[in-house]
């Protein structure tokens, strides 16, 4: 389990500095499809018991 933990993390970390790429540029497209991509993580997490702090605020409410 902990490569898939290490890949979940190393792509979240990814997810995230794309994210705010597009937040500076202002590519409300790419916000929205990396926004999404964070939510998925999020889900399949919790999914499987893995706590990413970084993915609290992408999580359903």
């Amino acid at each position: 389990m902990t490569e898939f933990v290490d890949q979940i993390r190393q792509r979240v970390n990814d997810a995230l500095g794309d994210l705010a790429d597009a937040q500076s540029a202002g590519d409300d497209y790419r916000v929205q499809v990396h926004t999404g991509e964070l939510e998925s993580f999020a889900r399949l997490a919790a999914e499987n018991g893995i706590r990413v702090p970084e993915l609290e605020p992408f999580q359903a409410a």
